[in-house]
């Protein structure tokens, strides 16, 4: 039975399941059936979560696994953008919950990892493909409010750990608010419309760190974000390398891994 939540934004609906392998792979699933877009599909727990690049994400019950199925969600060329929007749209859910005084330290680490004093507390999986709609978006979000994993390479929390607890019920309704929210402003202004908000919760801006891609590592200093959502990396030489895709490492304390 699906628990009780408060209405959805007009547009979006969900489902709800006590245990499945994978929401994203549900939501996937449903958009090879035709699903239209919109669709939400929470569960539990999950069996085979999945993290960037394949890693495990552990997802014992009392967590938020969400996944949120998007047909043809962007003008072409500015799917890359998502990730930002996404990030940006679970820092406010999460604000919503935190006292003011937890608030500072709530920070996005690029492109789209949340952190609280530099310990994670989400993980964001966005997974695309073909349907005959067009192309289907899943985005998988994994938040941690009463557990977080304790051998994980890397610093991590969770909410109830923080001092506020909620429940996934409490935190899907913010969630779904405010990436209906942020989606919408995404569509109608692009990221340069989110650009400011985004800079403003971001770890790192004007400190040295070192970016890892698939080809290449560059160190330098994380200067800003362009318009499209790009990193600016000014390097040892002067020069600035864009950076569209990779993972980031802070040169003092910070997540360095992204789950």
């Amino acid at each position: 039975m699906q628990p009780d939540i408060p209405a959805l934004p007009d547009g979006f609906r969900s489902l709800f399941f006590e245990t499945v392998t994978s929401t994203n792979e549900l939501a996937k699933e449903g958009a090879r059936a035709g699903e239209p877009t919109g669709l939400w599909v929470r569960a539990g727990r999950q069996e085979s979560g999945r993290g960037r690049q394949g890693r495990q994400w552990v997802s014992p019950p009392g967590n938020l696994y969400a996944s949120l199925l998007l047909v043809e969600p962007a003008l072409p060329g500015t799917i890359g953008q998502l990730p930002l929007v996404v990030a940006l749209a679970v820092h406010d859910a999460v604000s919503a919950i935190l006292p003011p005084m937890l608030r500072p330290a709530l920070e996005i680490k690029w492109p789209n990892d949340l952190l609280h004093d530099g310990a994670k507390l989400c993980g964001i999986l966005i997974e695309g493909e073909k349907v005959a709609a067009g192309q289907a978006i899943v985005i998988g979000i994994g938040l941690n409010l009463r557990h977080h994993p304790q051998t994980a390479g890397y610093p991590a929390t969770d909410l109830a750990a923080l001092g506020c607890p909620v429940t996934p019920e409490e935190m899907f309704a913010h969630l779904a608010r405010a990436m209906a929210r942020r989606l919408a402003e995404w569509r109608s202004g692009g990221f340069a419309a989110l650009r400011e908000a985004w800079i403003s919760r971001a770890r790192g801006l004007g400190l040295p760190i070192r970016v890892r891609m698939p080809r290449a590592e560059f160190e330098g200093v994380f200067e800003a974000l362009d318009s499209e959502g790009h990193l600016l990396l000014r390097l040892a030489d002067g020069r600035l390398e864009t950076v569209s895709a990779g993972d980031i490492f802070f040169a003092t304390g910070g997540a360095g891994v992204t789950g």
